[in-house]
């Protein structure tokens, strides 16, 4: 049985539409998907400073200085005042979000090219650990996946027909893109680009289309001026802290391999399928002659030809322009370049292999890759329940309040994890002790500072360190001396490890 083989055809009775059925079962299984198991795991430390600053106010979110624009902060804000702050509660817009990509993948897939394509587009989104991953997740990275799709099927109906509802469509969806992540500068170039290659191809309306689309650009970027100061003193706050590793080749290996559900086979089965979306091969006529062998066997070779290029060029630019730039911009300049920021990318990778399924003609062939494809997705999406993958400060707040004593104090290494401890923990005499900053805001432990919190030590008998993000942090902890100075005065009790998270239990030496 093959899902996704023949096209279906809309019924209308009537004024109502019937939905494709095909569509209907991989919108369910998108909603199961993400929303089973929604709060899990724990609240980590991004999703924290996600209800941390949601709880502003609306100007003071507008004008924060964080990594991401204001919008999916502000969504979050009313959410959150309507049904509270819960894990289940903050990550369900995301994976509303999630699910309504699903839906926009198939209508621009069956745009593109067929509701083959859609129908195979979509449950290839509805199945993908990756995007199930971020439809779980309180970021925005499910806002802007939808809204770059969103935005997608707007350009690609007005380029065909500038009415105004296509326009006015296409500046809100782009827009709003702008303002949940800073990537979507780079689905902006991907479409400028694309219009300039159809305009200096096309011979009809030339003057009229590029004076209009000049024309919505210029609104789009008026409507985004008022946050761009913001972003030019996010550029500087970057340029300081520098979190974000230069990227390499692997890199971008490494993102292709996170589409594909982080299994090497998946992702060589892709790559072949995205090769194959340009590729279609004819059916061979006739059949073998014993008289006329040679003559008759020409009729049965298979034919190879291009299908459908420029729309699989406009997907490629679609794909690599939002990681080919930020990788440039992160060699020569500040390092920009994440997988997660990509996301935004990753729906043509997908409409490619949808496409490169599409074009095989042989129904058990496409059928038994079909299912190929389905189990080894799964089976990472099993995977992904199964296991850890946020910091469990859940688990550690709950083991913090239960043993800690009147008298102890606790030192989080670097003063934003106390956002997520302070979210699970409930015991009000546990003492805090942070790292402090500079003048200029940097995190730092000088000689002061190790000054400062050895007097907060003089009359406690246990101490308890939390370390997280151990790549980085531990050695940042090691270079300030912390540790060392614990051991001179107390004994390493007990150490605990979490995901990327280390608690220590010190106990002052006996005299």
């Amino acid at each position: 049985m093959i899902l996704f083989a023949c096209p279906a055809k809309t019924q209308e009775t009537g004024r109502r539409t019937i939905i494709d059925p095909y569509l209907l079962v991989v919108l369910l299984l998108s909603l199961f998907f993400r929303l089973y198991h929604l709060g899990g795991q724990s609240i980590w430390l991004d999703e924290a400073l996600s209800i941390k600053f949601a709880k502003l106010k609306l100007l003071q979110i507008f004008f924060l200085h964080d990594n991401n624009p204001p919008l999916y902060y502000t969504l979050l804000h009313w959410w959150i005042q309507l049904f509270g702050v819960s894990e289940f509660s903050v990550r369900l817009p995301s994976a509303i979000f999630g699910i309504l990509s699903v839906l926009m993948m198939y209508k621009i897939g069956s745009m593109l090219f067929d509701v083959e394509a859609g129908r195979l587009s979509s449950f290839l989104l509805a199945i993908s650990t990756f995007h199930i991953y971020y439809s779980q997740e309180a970021r925005t990275y499910s806002l802007s996946l939808f809204l770059t799709l969103l935005g997608m099927y707007f350009f690609l109906k007005a380029i065909e027909n500038m009415s105004h509802k296509n326009v006015i469509g296409y500046v809100l969806s782009s827009v709003m893109l702008l303002y949940s992540h800073i990537y979507g500068l780079f689905i902006i170039i991907v479409q400028n680009l694309y219009f300039i290659i159809s305009y200096l191809l096309s011979k009809e309306g030339k003057q009229y289309a590029f004076r209009k689309w000049i024309l919505i650009q210029c609104v789009i970027v008026t409507l985004f001026v008022p946050w761009i100061s913001i972003l030019v003193t996010q550029v500087h706050e970057v340029e300081k802290a520098f979190w974000i590793p230069i990227p390499d080749i692997y890199t971008i290996y490494r993102s292709f391999y996170k589409y594909s559900s982080q299994s090497t086979n998946l992702l060589l089965i892709f790559v072949a399928l995205s090769i194959f979306s340009i590729i279609f091969f004819e059916k061979p006529r006739g059949s073998l002659n014993r008289e006329s062998f040679f003559e008759s066997s020409k009729g049965c070779q298979r034919k190879i030809g291009l299908l459908h290029t420029d729309k699989v060029c406009f997907l490629l630019v679609w794909l690599m322009t939002p990681i080919i730039l930020p990788f440039i911009i992160s060699l020569f300049s500040q390092p920009i370049y994440l997988a997660r920021y990509t996301i935004v990318a990753s729906a043509a990778f997908f409409l490619l292999i949808a496409k490169g399924v599409s074009n095989i003609r042989n129904r058990y062939i496409k059928s038994f890759i079909i299912i190929v494809i389905t189990v080894l997705s799964l089976m990472q999406v099993w995977r992904y329940y199964i296991e850890i993958n946020k910091e469990p400060w859940r688990d550690i707040a709950q083991y913090i309040d239960t043993n800690f004593h009147t008298g102890d104090v606790l030192i989080i290494e670097a003063p934003h994890y106390i956002t997520p401890f302070n979210y699970y923990s409930k015991n009000v005499l546990i003492r805090k002790e942070y790292e402090l900053k500079d003048s200029e805001g940097n995190i730092v432990v000088n000689d002061e500072n190790v000054d400062r919190l050895w007097k907060s030590l003089e009359h406690c008998n246990r101490v308890w360190l939390i370390i997280g993000h151990s790549g980085v942090s531990n050695s940042r902890i090691r270079k300030g001396q912390k540790l060392d100075m614990l051991t001179e005065v107390f004994v390493l009790s007990s150490v605990k490890e979490y995901y990327d998270v280390k608690l220590f239990l010190y106990v002052r030496r006996q005299t």
